[in-house]
């Protein structure tokens, strides 16, 4: 055999095969790792990772936004195999940090932006919060609805959307009033703002993406029903979560993960949805009893359309 050729081949096997041992993973979080919802979900599916063996997880909060790109530039140099920036505000600095390092797997969650030396996770959880919406005016037939957003980001303002639209699928007069708190992890905040919807506007059940702060929005409900978002919130007050439009974030991580060992990982957006089982409504079970007739078997409905292509959520 011609020695280039071999030389070739034994080589294009060696880039082929699986990464040996653990992956060395890294994870730049915006929040505390605690928040019982976004960060939160990221920081256990990597210790997922770990506890399967798969990953040796290192991990930071990056409070300061303006230290982000040092704190990336750092993993890569020490040559971690996977470089997770939480937060799809993070997808300009980490393309920037990308061309510097061109041989590392950086990925961007909650973002639908990727190529350019960066993959993403592109969460399309506005089609559960949807079925939120569905619940939530079955249960609350008189409305009006509080619906709290963090910050008014694009995929939050998606979310706050499509549940509003899940709202009109069923009562298309159906009014909601739309609050910002301004933060991720003011739970006074988060707290007075919804009291200022229930006091004002009389609201009947609330919606939030608020993370953290969704704490103080749980306590400001009372009896009145609150939706949980991004994880499964049900725990954080039984009585009041009904339901919750979360993310499968262990299963979009091990995938993550998975194409790095196997050599497979590409500058793309990897898209996770109700079809694919990335994002899903998590029903309260404390909460089975208390269903209208007939609700569930209407949101399967929609589900299942969903999934065809045959409703668009975002769509008025």
């Amino acid at each position: 055999m011609n020695a280039t050729i071999a030389f070739y081949l034994i080589n294009t096997l060696v880039l082929a095969a699986p990464t040996p041992g653990p992956l060395r993973v890294a994870l730049l979080l915006p929040g505390r790792e605690n928040d019982g919802g976004w960060n939160q979900l990221a920081f256990e599916a990597a210790k997922a990772l770990e506890a399967d063996g798969l990953a040796a997880v290192s991990h930071t909060n990056v409070r300061d936004a303006s230290s982000f790109r040092s704190d990336l530039r750092d993993y890569a140099s020490q040559g971690y195999d996977l470089i997770i920036c939480h937060g799809g505000e993070y997808a300009k600095a980490a393309r920037e940090v990308a061309r510097q390092f061109p041989g590392r797997s950086i990925l961007v969650t909650g973002s639908s932006e990727g190529g350019d030396g960066i993959a993403t996770l592109d969460f399309q959880l506005w089609q559960a919060t949807y079925l939120c919406g569905i619940l939530a005016a079955r249960i609350a037939p008189e409305g009006p609805a509080g619906v709290i957003g963090a910050q008014n980001f694009r995929t939050v303002k998606y979310t706050l959307d499509a549940f509003v639209n899940g709202l009109h699928a069923v009562k298309p007069d159906y009014v909601a009033h739309y609050q910002y708190v301004g933060s991720w992890d003011d739970v006074a905040k988060a707290r007075q703002t919804a009291r200022s919807l229930i006091d004002t506007f009389r609201v009947r059940v609330l919606f939030q993406n608020t993370d953290a702060a969704a704490a103080g929005i749980f306590d400001a409900a009372g009896s009145l029903p609150a939706f949980g978002c991004n994880s499964d919130q049900s725990g954080l007050a039984p009585d009041v979560v009904p339901a919750s439009a979360a993310i499968n974030m262990k299963r979009a991580l091990r995938q993550a993960a998975e194409l790095v060992r196997d050599k497979r990982f590409e500058h793309k957006a990897y898209v996770h949805d109700l079809a694919s089982g990335g994002v899903e409504l998590v029903l309260n079970p404390k909460w089975k009893d208390r269903w209208p007739a007939g609700v569930l078997e209407e949101v399967e409905k929609a589900r299942a359309e969903i999934i065809a292509g045959k409703r668009d959520v975002l769509k008025p």
